[in-house]
């Protein structure tokens, strides 16, 4: 398994290569190992007890048990979730009242559950990994490495190399 990490990484990392020399010397091995001791360091400071995904090295806390029932490979997921950076700030939220509070709310975004389709490029690998690790109404938090998330590109309000904590709540598998 470790080999299709590897393998996933490095076809990641050519999927990102632009007109940006810096791009070029993106080396998404040597970042997850920088990002995996930022995420654990922060983990210990708080007293923090997380899982590891063997396949991904994603950390986790399960909050709150499901039914049993995981997405897979094509399954389409409905979600609730809260992106914070590591120093708190609310980055995005599918929730109006997390956005009003957040001091994110954007009066012509619509909050609602999220779906998208486990196994497409909809949303950052590391969301999708994150959500095959919940149960039918299972609730969790996700400390996602920057190379699970955007990498050295960044993208609106998130920096580059930039790790992530995801609050996600999965809702429905293949809603109707």
């Amino acid at each position: 398994m470790k080999k299709w990490v590897v393998l996933l990484l490095t076809f990641s990392a050519w999927g990102c290569l632009g007109e940006n020399d810096d791009v070029l010397d993106y080396n998404p091995l040597e970042q997850l190992e920088i990002d995996l001791a930022q995420i654990d360091s922060y983990l210990s400071q708080n007293n923090i007890t997380a899982e590891i995904d063997e396949d991904t090295q994603i950390r986790y806390v399960i909050t709150e048990e499901g039914d049993g029932v995981n997405p897979a490979a094509a399954d389409v997921v409905s979600v609730e979730y809260e992106v914070y950076s590591f120093e708190g700030d609310l980055l995005d939220t599918s929730k109006e009242d997390v956005a009003e509070d957040g001091g994110i709310f954007n009066s012509e975004r619509v909050y609602e559950p999220l779906q998208f389709q486990i196994g497409t490029n909809s949303v950052i690998s590391g969301f999708q990994y994150a959500t095959v690790l919940l149960d039918v109404g299972g609730k969790g938090d996700f400390y996602i490495p920057s190379v699970w998330a955007y990498q050295n590109i960044g993208s609106g309000n998130v920096a580059p190399n930039q790790s992530l904590i995801f609050k996600i709540e999965l809702l429905e598998i293949n809603p109707e």
